[in-house]
């Protein structure tokens, strides 16, 4: 259960204003491709310390995310102009199990580039047949929350043997269309920053909160333990 300052706090990223976007959508059916236009934002919040934004659009389908693209970066603008248009091969029977994604982000010149918001377009929901002109409101970049994994670890010195058990994932992010994925965990075993020894889970179908039970054991000298073991 959230706190009441946890609610507050996500209330009140739900009720800021990140600005608007307009972008165009228009449907080749001849050639099966559909072109992205993105063509301005507008009252952007500022990101950097003079008051300004170093604005750019990044933009691909989900859930492949096969191809993306990206606008250029418009300097010190709270409202910048960007008319770039971008084209997606993709069959028109396709086009209603993908969402295009429109990442609305701050360049940062000497670190990570921060993420204004996002607009998200399920191509289910619109008509395809006719050219798509939309101003929208930008919404919260998604919540970097990306599950929690549930392990147990026993080490046995005089048989050099540690063991892994992956116990179950929960609360999962979503990675397909459906609201749902089809998880794995990976387990590698590191020494000095190379990798000596890879292992895998049973995929899971269709689910965000996991249950394994799998147990894993690696061959592992006392003096190595204080190495790395990563998964």
């Amino acid at each position: 259960m959230l706190s009441s300052s946890q609610k507050k706090k996500d209330e009140e990223k739900e009720k800021k204003f990140l600005g608007r976007l307009t972008y165009k959508l228009d449907y080749d059916f001849d050639k099966n491709a559909l072109t992205v236009t993105i063509i301005s934002a507008e009252q952007l919040p500022a990101m950097d310390l003079g008051g300004t934004s170093d604005p750019y659009v990044k933009l691909f389908l989900m859930p492949d995310k096969k191809k993306k693209f990206q606008t250029k970066i418009q300097r010190k603008s709270l409202n910048p102009v960007f008319n770039e248009s971008f084209t997606f091969k993709i069959p028109y029977n396709e086009c209603s199990g993908q969402t295009l994604i429109l990442n609305i982000l701050d360049f940062d010149r000497f670190g990570k580039h921060d993420s204004i918001g996002q607009v998200s377009v399920p191509l289910g929901k619109v008509d395809l047949a006719t050219t798509i002109e939309k101003t929208v409101e930008i919404e919260s970049p998604p919540e970097n929350r990306l599950g929690e994994v549930c392990l147990a670890l026993r080490y046995v010195p005089n048989k050099n043997k540690l063991s892994v058990v992956v116990m179950e994932c929960k609360n999962l992010k979503k990675m397909d269309v459906l609201g749902l994925s089809d998880p794995y965990v990976k387990i590698y075993l590191m020494l000095q920053n190379k990798r000596l020894e890879k292992k895998k889970t049973t995929i899971k179908m269709k689910t965000l909160n996991p249950y394994y039970n799998e147990s894993f054991s690696f061959e592992i000298p006392p003096e190595k333990m204080q190495e790395s073991l990563c998964i």
